[in-house]
């Protein structure tokens, strides 16, 4: 543990220090911000954010949901539209474009921009008006996830999984993440990380000491098929080979344990919200944050997590509405066109890969916190780039890969 310890304080210093030689290299974000004072959104709590395929924001509220595209507005309410419920929770896109809201008390309302749609216990095969997320599959099959179960809706036919008719460990269900056609993975509230093959469940979770907490808010799937979780108690958890880590505040630099959802941007760079500490930056194994306390960013909760494709990050906040975060134009743009490398798994026990997106990995340097050198490695390939870890000891580890004139630098963990 104290070598773990003097480890993590090494690599702190080492990253305050890179950032001081930095200097001016990175400008100041900027935020602005879009309350109900100043705009004509609906409620100061917002739930979700989504892009839709013109760009447009659509803000799901406690009051409403808004839709923006940079220049006007659109509310809907009950009192003027076909929404069954002001309390809107998620909202996603089939591929008529058609918008698949998830309301609290309303079940399903569907708009195509111009008609609804309404699914809800009264009128459908729905098991419950208390829906928290829907995903829609390449075949605009809609997976919803509600407080009585997983309903499978083809548009025609509803199948629903729960305790009475499935091996799923709880009813309430938060959101639902698809690998492929068979296999899918559920976050649940208080049941813990659910696999579903087909209508086959294994669930993982503290009950069985196979994940690190029994909520799951956030997953998304990187393209390395690492599965990772946003958890309000176990914060950032890796998932690969059937194994779980948490990169926690005793195990990384995440300055959160307590994580709302996440999202990854086009460098696979996540973005995650938080109940305390804001927005969170992870790049690699880097964490940044903004919060009230060292930013403009005027709330510590952050729910929603959207990214643009020019970069810019839409966060929807606990009660001071919604924040556009822009890094920096300059950065975003010099961002697009450098390296970024990519190292999985990460910890490991036996090889890790590097993956670079812009530039060929020429060169690799793993070295012990004492700073000597235990590997290097030269690379004439393009593609991924593995080494063989399997003869160093567990404990932490520093990478120095160059790619051209970069050179990065990243912690590397080896476990038993």
């Amino acid at each position: 543990m104290l070598l773990f310890q003097f480890a993590l304080t090494r690599f702190r210093l080492f990253i305050v220090c890179t950032l001081c030689l930095a200097g001016g290299a990175f400008a100041q974000p900027t935020f602005q911000q879009f309350t109900r004072f100043n705009s004509p959104l609906p409620d100061n709590t917002v739930r979700h954010i989504a892009i839709d395929w013109l760009g447009r924001k659509w803000f799901c509220t406690d009051y409403g949901l808004a839709v923006y595209n940079d220049t006007t507005w659109t509310v809907y309410q009950t009192n003027n539209s076909g929404l069954t419920d002001n309390s809107v929770k998620h909202v996603s896109f089939d591929s008529q474009h058609r918008a698949w809201i998830a309301t609290q008390n309303g079940g399903v309302c569907v708009f195509d921009g111009n008609s609804w749609l309404n699914y809800t216990l009264t009128n459908s095969g729905i098991s419950s008006d208390y829906v928290r997320s829907i995903t829609l599959d390449r075949f605009d099959h809609a997976w919803i996830c509600t407080n009585n179960g997983l309903n499978f809706f083809d548009g025609s036919q509803w199948s629903v999984f729960n305790l009475s008719n499935s091996s799923l460990p709880v009813d309430n269900i938060a959101v639902i993440t698809l690998e492929n056609d068979s296999t899918r993975w559920l976050g649940t509230v208080n049941g813990g990380f659910v696999k579903m093959v087909d209508t086959a469940f294994t669930s993982y979770g503290i009950y069985n000491n196979t994940f690190p907490d029994n909520t799951i808010t956030g997953i998304i799937i990187d393209p390395a098929n690492i599965k990772w979780s946003a958890c309000p108690a176990g914060a950032l958890v890796r998932f690969f080979n059937n194994s779980a880590f948490a990169y926690n505040t005793l195990t990384s630099l995440i300055p959160s344990n307590s994580l709302t959802t996440l999202v990854a941007d086009s460098l696979q760079n996540f973005w995650i919200g938080s109940f305390d500490k804001g927005l969170i930056k992870r790049v690699n194994n880097d964490f940044y944050y903004w919060n009230t306390q060292n930013s403009a960013m005027p709330d510590d909760i952050v729910f929603g997590v959207a990214v643009e494709r020019n970069g810019v990050i839409w966060c929807g906040t606990g009660q001071e509405g919604v924040v556009r975060f822009e890094e920096n134009t300059s950065d975003v743009t010099e961002l697009s066109t450098a390296a970024s490398v990519y190292v999985f798994p990460n910890p490991t026990v036996d090889q890790v890969t590097l993956r670079s997106y812009g530039r060929r990995i020429d060169q690799v340097c793993i070295r012990g916190i004492n700073g000597a050198t235990l590997l290097e490695k030269q690379n004439d390939l393009t593609g991924d780039f593995s080494l063989d870890v399997t003869g160093f000891s567990a404990g932490v580890y520093f990478m120095e890969i160059r790619c051209g004139d970069q050179l990065f630098s990243k912690k590397l963990v080896r476990l038993n």
